[in-house]
């Protein structure tokens, strides 16, 4: 019983984190233009937070995630961030278990990853519907991703290693 609070309170603590984040991308990020896009934080919620935890967890909060996205961001296609930020979260998470030790070069990989499912998808998503934009669709993705991830990529790593790391301490405590 004492372990299940543990696990609420981690992920209470990583969902206030979130809506935090959200709160800052729709009150200020949402108002900065870079070399034609905005700064888009969302895949970084879905990705980074994922590379310290397992997989099965990871891809939940990522649902989540995707579906508070999916009610707050208009899109062409319903469940498009429903759908792809919990198979972002799965590979982040895999990323980091099997590969490299969470940290920023992990967030790095794992927002480029995010990035890239997501330019794939909404390209997929456009050339299904006979508008074939692959080049201009990744090019927009690459922009997104460079405009985003080099400035944020780490203080979202560090405010999830910081939870990571005193939730933990409550796991290992009470498990």
């Amino acid at each position: 019983m004492i372990a299940r609070n543990a696990a609420i309170y981690k992920w209470t603590l990583y969902s206030l984190a979130a809506i935090f984040c959200m709160a800052l991308q729709g009150m200020f990020f949402h108002r900065l233009h870079l070399w034609g896009v905005i700064p888009f934080l969302y895949p970084l919620l879905a990705a980074i937070p994922a590379t310290f935890e397992q997989p099965f967890p990871a891809a939940a909060f990522a649902l989540a995630v995707g579906l508070v996205c999916d009610l707050l961001l208009p899109e062409r296609f319903p469940c498009f961030y429903t759908l792809t930020f919990p198979l972002t979260a799965l590979l982040a998470s895999l990323l980091s278990k099997n590969l490299l030790p969470a940290g920023i070069l992990c967030s790095y990989a794992a927002a480029g990853i995010a990035y890239l499912l997501g330019g794939l998808f909404h390209c997929f998503i456009l050339w299904s519907a006979g508008r074939s934009i692959w080049g201009a669709g990744m090019f927009m993705t690459l922009r997104e991703f460079m405009v985003t991830a080099p400035l944020l990529a780490p203080l979202i790593t560090g405010l999830f290693a910081l939870l990571s790391r005193l939730t933990r301490d409550d796991e290992i405590r009470n498990g």
